[in-house]
């Protein structure tokens, strides 16, 4: 059937064909393939934004567990501690007695297997400076001691001086 055809003919038919199997090769391998590695590309960035956030959830977990450590060491190191007397002490050491205006226990509430004791302090006429050596020492206690509440007000008789009322919060695991 192909003799029958002119030579114009076959050439036409060539081209047709060749046209034919170019449209097939791009339509039907080329434009799948890209379409498949393009979708996987995407997935492997997704993935790779996965793995990323997984890794920082990972470093916060670990970073939070050696919290917990810490806290809980600190926990049982205070099973004998005395807040009164820690609160009063550093008063003292880092204030003085006359600066201690008023120490005031507050109701101990258990949380859990936790108690919390607090007490309520009020400094009067000290410097900011000995505020903050006070507010170290009770940060770097052995215990679980930690600020609950503070309040400052600068003196109108002396710009050098400070008021603070602050609550002072221990924990133990509780009886």
């Amino acid at each position: 059937m192909i003799d029958r055809l002119s030579q114009r003919d076959r050439i036409a038919l060539a081209v047709g064909a060749v046209a034919v199997g170019f449209a097939l090769i791009w339509f039907g391998i080329y434009l799948p393939y890209r379409r498949a590695m393009n979708g996987l590309d995407s997935k492997i960035a997704s993935r790779q934004r996965q793995l990323s956030e997984v890794q920082d959830l990972r470093n916060r977990y670990l970073a939070l567990q050696q919290q917990l450590g810490q806290v809980q060491r600190r926990l049982e190191q205070g099973e004998n501690f005395a807040l009164f007397a820690f609160v009063e002490d550093l008063a003292g050491r880092y204030a003085s007695k006359e600066n201690l205006t008023n120490m005031r226990p507050q109701p101990a509430t258990s949380q859990g297997e936790y108690r919390e004791e607090s007490v309520e302090v009020r400094l009067e006429r000290i410097r900011l400076a000995q505020l903050i050596q006070l507010l170290y020492a009770i940060d770097n206690a052995q215990a679980y001691v930690k600020v609950k509440n503070l309040r400052i007000k600068p003196r109108f008789d002396d710009k050098t001086q400070i008021d603070a009322v602050m609550t002072v919060a221990s924990y133990r695991r509780g009886a």
